[in-house]
């Protein structure tokens, strides 16, 4: 992984949840879209949705993004951020 900072912090379920809880409430607010992507960028996305990002984009812009990866990295192992 040498240079890449990716961002590999686990969530739980019940985390998870509260984190999506937070986005709907502050959308509801009416916060700026800033405010509530940075919401959603506590939780990690899915292998599926990172896989997929990283075809497109490659994995530098999912770090760039400040894209939760953690999910991804405990299903296809740490060699998927390199490969």
């Amino acid at each position: 992984m040498s240079g890449l900072k990716p961002i590999l912090t686990k969530v739980s379920d019940e985390e998870y949840k509260a984190i999506m809880d937070e986005a709907s409430e502050a959308l509801e607010k009416g916060v700026d879209e800033e405010t509530y992507f940075n919401i959603l960028r506590r939780a990690p996305i899915s292998p599926e949705q990172a896989d997929l990002l990283k075809k497109f984009g490659g994995i530098q812009d999912l770090i760039d993004a400040g894209l939760n990866l953690s999910r991804a990295v405990e299903a296809y192992g740490e060699k998927w951020l390199t490969e």
